[in-house]
């Protein structure tokens, strides 16, 4: 997925910041990482050695609920499957949700490092596959943990409830929406405040992004089941052929983009797969397309949801196929809403980001396409909860220079050779959530 980011400007914040904070952030915090940070290195090494699958997240879940449990937060387990919460009580004041993610994915890591993971799990379909943590969760678990490690130990710099959430499922897009069936809400206060985040290589393994108002799209998924009427290449008047259809099909689907949304507005529709046939010389009965579509207003959505199945019925009718053997069009349940930062938490949590890491390491974000689920826990309650989901980076410096120089590329999340800069991506995580926490339950 294309990603396309602008810089923000420390100038903005300058007359704000004390000229010490804008060097070097908040040094007894750094000072705290230092000393704890070979702890927070062993437990990263020992979960990215011990990667699991969504659903799967045994050890892991068990894990960060040890890890909790040691830094004071009262924990509950098994909430989803593999779900876990932790909530740290801090005098009177506001409650802030945190969420991390636990899951990681079915590739086979080729970075190079000691403590590769050369784990193997039994996916869904039955099939043994690799597993590795090449989306950075392990990365984002352990700064979670640096967190409220500090955080608990420095409680006259907040005041309030701090409640961590690990989420099992995050690659399914499902995990959230499963913790929620099975009784979130039940087992937590209202949160006054929500906020995610995800590492990105995009970024330096010293900068935070933000983003005001729209960050992430939402996504819908559909599979359409092309029906015709099976028969011999060489008798096509005989028989219905699904494959010219679905190709008038995937044309006119485009036109939901080109033509019913408004230009000034943000759609995307992509088809995935194109699956029919097994012959050259016969004419399959079926073939099965997957689309995604991609949106931030509510209004968008709908359009696509409900051009999808008109265009593809009409162009079915058009090409004569029978009453029985018309398309089917079923959305999948990973569909996902759009995030939309709360303007006001953004902007006090951005305040806390500039006090513990410097201004000049605290850069704004544009609009992804990408999708998240935790916009759904915000709208685990009504009315929905004010969220942020931030991003911080896990590139070196160094390297991220060399690329733009010519040199090797930077690798992608979900790549076999994705490797966080570790050390600096772990204190650059910790300080930011340590950060928007002070900034958001301040006294």
């Amino acid at each position: 997925m294309s990603r396309f980011f602008c810089r923000f400007s420390a100038v903005a914040f300058a007359f704000l910041i004390p000229l010490p904070l804008l060097a070097v952030g908040d040094a007894a915090l750094s000072q705290a990482i230092d000393d704890d940070y070979a702890s927070l290195h062993a437990l990263y090494v020992n979960i990215h050695r011990n990667p699991e699958l969504h659903d799967q997240e045994v050890e892991t879940s068990a894990r960060m609920a040890e890890e909790m449990q040691a830094a004071g937060l009262t924990v509950k387990t098994g909430i989803g499957g593999h779900g876990v919460v932790g909530r740290l009580q801090n005098g009177g004041g506001q409650t802030l949700l945190l969420r991390t993610i636990m899951d990681a994915l079915p590739i086979s890591e080729q970075t190079g490092l000691e403590y590769a993971s050369t784990r193997t799990a039994i996916a869904a379909d039955g099939s043994e596959v690799p597993v590795a943590h090449v989306c950075g969760h392990d990365a984002m678990m352990v700064s979670a943990i640096g967190a409220v490690r500090y955080l608990a130990a420095n409680r006259d710099t907040w005041s309030g409830t701090l409640i961590l959430l690990a989420q099992p499922a995050d690659e399914t897009i499902l995990g959230a929406r499963t913790m929620i069936a099975d009784g979130l809400t039940k087992h937590l206060p209202r949160p006054d405040f929500l906020i995610g985040y995800h590492l990105l290589p995009e970024f330096s393994s010293n900068e935070v992004a933000w983003r005001s108002g729209d960050a992430l799209a939402g996504a819908e998924t559909a599979e359409i089941v092309v029906r015709g009427i099976p028969g011999h290449g060489s008798f096509p008047a005989d028989a219905k052929d699904p494959i010219p259809l679905a190709a008038q099909i995937v044309l006119a689907l485009q036109t939901l983009v080109t033509r019913e949304i408004p230009p000034l507005e943000t759609a995307s529709l992509n088809i995935g797969y194109i699956q029919g046939g097994h012959e050259v010389n016969a004419i399959p009965s079926e073939v099965r397309l997957g689309a995604t579509v991609r949106f931030y207003s509510d209004a968008v959505r709908e359009k696509l949801v409900t051009g999808i199945p008109r265009i593809v019925e009409h162009q079915a009718r058009g090409y004569g196929i029978p009453e029985d053997r018309m398309p089917t069009v079923s959305f999948l349940s990973s569909g996902s809403r759009a995030t939309y930062n709360d303007p006001e938490l953004t902007a006090t949590a951005k305040e806390g980001f500039v006090r513990a890491l410097g201004a000049e390491n605290v850069t704004e974000s544009d609009r992804l396409l990408g999708t998240d689920e935790t916009a759904e826990l915000a709208h685990a309650w009504e009315p929905p909860v004010p969220m942020l989901f931030f991003y911080y980076g896990s590139s070196s410096p160094e390297a991220m220079s060399a690329a733009k120089a010519g040199g090797p590329a930077m690798p992608s999340l979900h790549a076999p050779d994705f490797a966080p800069d570790i050390e600096q991506t772990l204190r650059t995580g910790t300080k930011a959530l340590v950060g928007a926490v002070q900034a958001v339950l301040s006294r």
